[in-house]
């Protein structure tokens, strides 16, 4: 999908409060653009935002056999109502508004008419390492 993507520092924040119970906010809302400009961690949103945001599917799913349900995964379509070329996309926490948690720019751009559609999914991996 993405030719460079991140959990951007608004969505570390996301991910801490919600450990911490401070925030009942859920990254489950996906959006694209046009933009194309490069992932930065201190993006708050995508450069050129689109269509409005989809509420997408998130589960949680295993990407390391020793770590059960280590990643969130996020799926979401969106269809789009005119003609336009997507070269980014973002995970948010409300269908308005809301906060960043990811941005995806793609590794290529791709071309939609009106009535096409893109389902995109976003996979969070939680890792750490021994120190």
């Amino acid at each position: 999908m993405a030719a460079s993507t991140a959990v951007v520092y608004t969505g570390r924040s996301v991910i801490t409060s919600r450990l911490i119970g401070t925030a009942t906010a859920v990254p489950l809302y996906v959006a694209w653009g046009t933009g194309t400009t490069g992932v930065a961690l201190g993006n708050t949103t995508l450069t050129e935002p689109g269509e409005a945001r989809t509420l997408g599917v998130g589960t949680q799913t295993t990407t390391d056999v020793l770590s059960t349900s280590d990643t969130m995964t996020v799926t979401g379509t969106i269809v789009a109502t005119g003609t336009r070329t997507i070269g980014e996309a973002g995970l948010f926490t409300a269908l308005t508004s809301g906060t960043l948690f990811v941005r995806g720019v793609l590794a290529s751009t791709i071309g939609l008419t009106s009535g096409d559609s893109i389902a995109f999914t976003f996979n969070v991996q939680i890792t750490s390492a021994v120190v």
